[in-house]
């Protein structure tokens, strides 16, 4: 079994690679296409061990150094995608779709007033609905149904 780094550093790899694409994984992503304007989401998702502030690094932030005194990245090391954030050291494959202006990274993203459970957190993650009024699909999957039907409420 992959760890989650063998993963990421496969991924993306393969992702950057172009030319050496398999030909399954090409023909999966042509027949992805939206046929509209040619754009297409991908969403990783890092459930469980991921470190976020070591894979979007703020490394000019004094209070990621002082609360990370031994698990810092420090800003030598860091890929720099701005003059605030920087991606790990390991993950070239993203940085160089970030520089080929495939890849955006969004930060700063919560809910209002969490509880601080991690089971209910996961559940508003997963449904975006902090009321958690029974929705059955994930915000991913009400968002496909409203781009491929129009009009439907979420």
């Amino acid at each position: 079994m992959l760890t989650r780094r063998q993963f990421i550093e496969r991924t993306t790899t393969l992702l950057a690679s172009g030319a050496t694409l398999p030909a399954f994984l090409g023909r999966t992503a042509l027949a992805a296409r939206s046929g509209r304007d040619e754009r297409i989401l991908v969403v990783v998702q890092l459930t469980g061990g991921n470190d976020g502030l070591n894979t979007v690094i703020p490394y000019r932030d004094d209070a990621y150094h002082r609360a990370r005194p031994s698990l810092r990245i420090g800003p030598k090391q860091v890929l720099r995608l701005d003059d605030t954030l920087g991606l790990h050291p390991e993950m070239t494959g993203l940085k160089r779709l970030y520089d080929q202006g495939w890849l955006g990274v969004v930060t700063n993203v919560g809910y209002p007033n969490p509880d601080r459970s991690h089971f209910r957190s996961m559940d508003i993650w997963h449904t975006a609905d902090p009321a958690l009024h029974g929705k059955r699909a994930g915000w991913l999957g009400r968002v496909a149904d409203r781009v491929s039907r129009p009009g439907r409420p979420p």
